[in-house]
């Protein structure tokens, strides 16, 4: 399974690095790779109760890749789109071997502990660097994000589950073209009834030129006598 999902994130790595071209009303489009950390565990309702002292433990964590495409459609807001392979640490509860009802041998070391996930989600994001609180171009760039996503999960009874991401995250622009991206979610289970958190990290590139340097040369050529 680690194989699959290291070959699906080159992969994603590969599509987003092939248009390496910051977004803005005359570069409308952007897409980003980012990987992902996920935890099933640390806010699940149940799991809480029989592992109060347990947090964001390295047993509970997991690992995915995202390719995102968002669109430029007003100076407060993007939409988007996404796709996530990876897995989760989200099918069986047991921690010790003083759990009755263990299924492996040892019992510290779970059975199915890990399960593959698939999805595919919408958002909205709302920029704060929209000319009002921040200058389009400021080269930290927070947003908020909201959005809805359809997940197929490998062992879960039904293999399916919507969920509703609320997410803070920011941009860090290192030039015109591209910038590095963090984030964080919160995305909240219709169906499975597991809520969890992502904390991802990666990159964002424009599809399109670098208007500023295509002016400066646009303007070199005119002054250059001929």
């Amino acid at each position: 399974m680690n194989n699959m999902i290291r070959f699906f994130g080159i992969l994603f790595f590969i599509l987003a690095a092939s248009i390496i071209y910051c977004q803005n009303s005359s570069q409308r489009n952007a897409i980003s790779y980012k990987m992902l950390v996920t935890d099933y565990n640390t806010i699940d309702t149940q799991y809480r109760k029989e592992n109060p002292k347990r947090y964001i433990h390295p047993d509970d964590v997991n690992f995915g890749a995202e390719l995102g495409y968002q669109r430029y459609l007003f100076p407060s807001f993007n939409a988007g789109a996404s796709l996530r392979l990876g897995s989760i640490d989200s099918y069986h509860l047991l921690i010790d071997s003083t759990d009755g009802g263990c299924t492996a041998a040892p019992c510290n070391r779970r059975y199915y502990r890990n399960e593959l996930f698939a999805g595919f989600g919408i958002h909205g994001d709302y920029k704060f660097n929209n000319g009002y609180l921040l200058k389009e171009d400021f080269f930290i760039a927070p947003y908020l994000r909201f959005g809805l996503n359809a997940l197929y999960l490998s062992r879960r009874e039904g293999n399916f589950d919507l969920q509703i991401p609320m997410a803070l995250g920011v941009n860090i622009r290192l030039n015109p073209l591209f910038s590095l991206q963090t984030q964080f979610d919160y995305n909240q289970s219709l169906i499975v009834n597991k809520n969890n958190f992502i904390i991802s990290a990666g990159f964002v590139w424009t599809l399109g030129k670098d208007l500023e340097n295509n002016a400066d040369e646009e303007k070199e050529i005119m002054i250059t006598p001929r």
